[in-house]
């Protein structure tokens, strides 16, 4: 785990992550037997990139205490995401998403297990903590 910086992010993302599994081969998802794990949720996009290139982001939101909770702080925290604000719940769960890989440039279909998940019971009063005149 990557050591937190003093000082508070001057950009912070919120939103829900997901640990994401990608088809390793094109078919139905019934039919898939070995997936790829990474992440997916469009506010840690944003806050990679932003990191990326040097600026001080961080993160807002809840996670599961469970292995893919960890996952999703491990890898942020490697890409330079300060995870500060990252609340572990232990009464929900992290989301999951499984996504094939699909034939012909097709959309691919994508299964979501988000209902109830830790973040979305993310709420004004998580942000408490946060020192806003920084950002």
């Amino acid at each position: 785990m990557s050591a937190t910086p003093s000082s508070a992010p001057t950009l912070l993302t919120f939103g829900e992550a997901m640990t994401l599994f990608v088809a390793d081969a094109p078919g139905a998802m019934p039919d898939i037997e070995h997936f790829q794990r990474g992440i997916a949720g469009a506010d840690t996009n944003v806050a990679i990139g932003l990191a990326r290139l040097g600026f001080h982001v961080g993160w807002l939101s809840r996670v599961g205490v469970d292995s893919f909770g960890d996952y999703l702080r491990r890898t942020l925290e490697a890409e330079g995401v300060d995870c500060r604000h990252l609340i572990h719940d232990a009464e929900h769960s992290t989301g999951l998403v499984f996504k094939e890989r699909a034939f012909g440039g097709a959309d691919p279909r994508v299964e979501y297990f988000r209902r109830g998940s830790a973040a979305s019971h993310l709420s004004p009063d998580d942000a408490a903590s946060v020192d806003f005149s920084a950002a």
